[in-house]
């Protein structure tokens, strides 16, 4: 058995090493340490691991192959493959490098790390049927984590558990559908049963409208530490394992009427997320917009990927996950500061007089993902935006709708934060500041990142086009 390949290095290398975490998960602090040097150490390692997979140490030469064969099955991780393996990885260390300081549980290091070993190893697997089985395997760990401790689990996580799992059958049916597509290809029934089973699967997967339901029961129970890294990573992974069917299989990419279909998805879903934000009284649940709201800007990223959609997919991904640090982070520090803060508004009035950076920090996060100028997913947003208003004018109003219904959330947020209760004041929002020199910093370093990706995306987002290396049929290199 070769050891000498990308799968045993990225995938069963960050498996083994959660499992020993295991015997350590009781030493809270040093479980975290070995998961983020751990997860550090791949990242950097994907980063600057020469894309031939050949390299030369200490005078020895080393050949690594792309391919691991088990039980018939192959794992496959090609060197055009390795950006998207290190931003994955980089996800893991950001959220276990901060997690120390919250209430989480004490498995998140373990588990965070096994989730994002088994979203690699969704993109790698073959035959794909398989990777449906892996993602719900990821669903199963990640209701351990999405579970507060010592609570039963509630209707949100009973739902996200039903609804990922009715995706299962579908994306399988798929799987056997493609096998009747590839033997008879003129067969143009099996080709429209074959795209509506994946692309039902993939929507109950992504919790496209009006299939999201369950997203704020979740969030509003879970902690957003946890919630924020669960649905990042699916989303991250999720979407490029759509661009990998759309790239395999030319009867998909090639069926009239898909990518409108997509184009029109994604507006609606980023519609209803947008005008559902307006109307939310809690920031615990604002999350679960936050999710579908991206979902909505990335199936429009999609559908639009002829039009330059597949570029503003890629400028997103740091952005956005940088944005969802900033605004979990934020959230679950104030809820240590004032464990009285339930999330209401109520109970966020004159925040800004006790903690002014944490209600900055929640604002400008916010503002990130609505897509103001100079900062980080402004240059994703104009992208879209431009797009999608010079393909077609009824596009212009609901994305309009839909930014407005943000921006609305976002005004109610920051009237809140700033204007006192004079009925009833609370006096633990009468108290001195507390925030140390530390959490400042944090806040500030990740503000300061948002800007110089707005203001210089050629030096910080540019690099990540290369996460759409591996689709040289869906995106030809020009």
């Amino acid at each position: 058995m070769n050891l000498m390949t990308t799968p045993a290095v990225w995938i069963f290398l960050p498996v083994l090493l959660s499992l020993l975490l295991v015997l350590v998960h009781r030493l809270h602090k040093l479980s975290i340490w070995i998961a983020c040097v751990g997860s550090l150490l791949l990242a950097v390692a994907a980063f600057v691991f020469p894309q031939d997979l050949e390299f030369t140490l200490f005078g020895q030469q080393f050949l690594f192959d792309d391919t691991f064969l088990i039980l018939n099955r192959a794992l496959s991780l090609t060197g055009s493959q390795l950006k998207t393996i290190a931003t994955l990885y980089l996800f893991s260390f950001l959220w276990n490098i901060a997690g120390i300081r919250f209430s989480v549980s004490r498995w998140f290091p373990t588990i965070s790390l096994a989730i994002t070993a088994l979203w690699v190893s969704t993109l790698a697997v073959e035959p794909f049927l398989y990777a449906a089985l892996i993602v719900e395997l990821i669903v199963l760990i990640s209701i351990i984590l999405l579970t507060p401790r010592g609570e039963q689990a509630g209707s949100g996580v009973m739902r996200y558990l039903v609804s990922q799992t009715i995706a299962l059958p579908f994306i399988l049916l798929s799987g056997w559908m493609v096998t009747g597509i590839e033997t008879a290809p003129s067969a143009s029934t099996l080709i429209l049963r074959g795209a509506v089973l994946i692309l039902i699967g993939f929507s109950l997967w992504l919790a496209i409208f009006p299939l999201h339901t369950w997203l704020p029961m979740l969030a509003e129970k879970s902690h957003p530490w946890v919630f924020s890294f669960v649905f990042l990573m699916q989303q991250s992974s999720l979407w490029l394992f759509l661009l990998k069917f759309l790239d395999q299989f030319a009867w998909l990419r090639n069926l009239n009427g898909l990518f409108p279909a997509m184009q029109w998805a994604g507006v609606l879903t980023l519609l209803a997320g947008g005008v559902l934000a307006s109307l939310q009284n809690k920031v615990s649940r604002i999350l679960a917009y936050l999710v579908l709201i991206e979902t909505g800007y990335s199936l429009l990223a999609i559908g639009l990927i002829s039009q330059g959609g597949g570029e503003a997919l890629a400028l997103s991904f740091l952005p956005r996950a940088l944005a969802y640090w900033q605004w979990a982070y934020t959230l679950s520090s104030i809820q240590q500061f004032a464990p009285e803060i339930d999330g209401s508004f109520p109970s966020l009035r004159g925040l800004f007089n006790r903690l002014p950076f944490h209600s900055m920090s929640l604002i400008l996060s916010l503002l990130s993902l609505l897509g103001l100028p100079a900062l980080g997913l402004f240059p994703a947003r104009r992208m879209l935006w431009t797009s999608g208003a010079g393909l077609t004018f009824h596009y212009t109003p609901l994305l309009g709708l839909a930014v407005a219904g943000m921006a609305l959330f976002i005004l109610r947020l920051m009237h809140t934060l700033l204007t006192a209760d004079p009925e009833s004041p609370s006096p633990s929002l009468s108290a001195p500041g507390e925030e140390s020199f530390w959490q400042i910093f944090v806040l500030s370093v990740f503000t300061l990142l948002s800007l110089l990706m707005g203001i210089l995306p050629h030096i910080f987002l540019n690099p990540f086009l290369g996460l759409l290396e591996p689709f040289i049929h869906l995106l030809p290199p020009n």
